[in-house]
């Protein structure tokens, strides 16, 4: 008698291989995931001082004699709120000038700028003597003030005025 026996199914071993193949899959899928979120977040970041450095730009623009007003007040973080009334009432009569309405623009864009963890600066663009840089920074990255000297050194290469690799911050040429 000679049995010959065939084996039917699939065996443990492969069943095995199987699993640890889906598990490396399953993995790869779920980093890839972690990065969309953080590439979503960093988007999410650099949108929002995007919209910052516009909004301050524009104001700027608008309210052009009071330029270097909005430059010492954003750079020494100080605002004023007095231009405009707390609410709406008949008898307030603002006392505006370039210089109060600069400060009152400063106050709403460091309100924004501090809701979303962002740090705003304007200073002389890298390789410009005359043209005037918004610098916003926000998570790791950090821009000083100190005075009258903003240090970018984080941000951007001192040199040639590119980002800096893994930095997070925005650079817009403003006047």
């Amino acid at each position: 008698m000679n049995m010959k026996s065939k084996q039917n199914g699939v065996g443990l071993i492969e069943v095995l291989v199987a699993l640890v193949l889906l598990a490396i899959g399953v993995l790869g899928f779920s980093l890839l995931q972690l990065r969309a979120i953080d590439a979503a977040q960093e988007a999410t970041e650099r949108t929002m001082a995007m919209s910052l450095a516009r909004d301050l730009a524009e104001r700027m623009r608008i309210n052009r004699l009071g330029f270097s007003t909005y430059k010492q007040a954003i750079n020494a973080n100080k605002s004023e709120t007095g231009c405009i009334a707390p609410h709406q009432t008949t008898n307030y009569r603002p006392n505006c000038n370039a210089v109060k309405m600069a400060k009152h623009d400063v106050a709403e864009i460091l309100a924004k700028a501090n809701l979303s963890g962002q740090t705003i600066a304007i200073s002389n663009c890298i390789q410009s003597k005359t043209l005037n840089c918004i610098y916003i920074s926000w998570g790791k990255t950090t821009i000083k003030v100190t005075g009258t000297n903003v240090d970018t050194s984080s941000c951007v290469n001192q040199t040639t005025g590119t980002y800096l690799a893994d930095s997070k911050c925005l650079v817009m040429e403003a006047f």
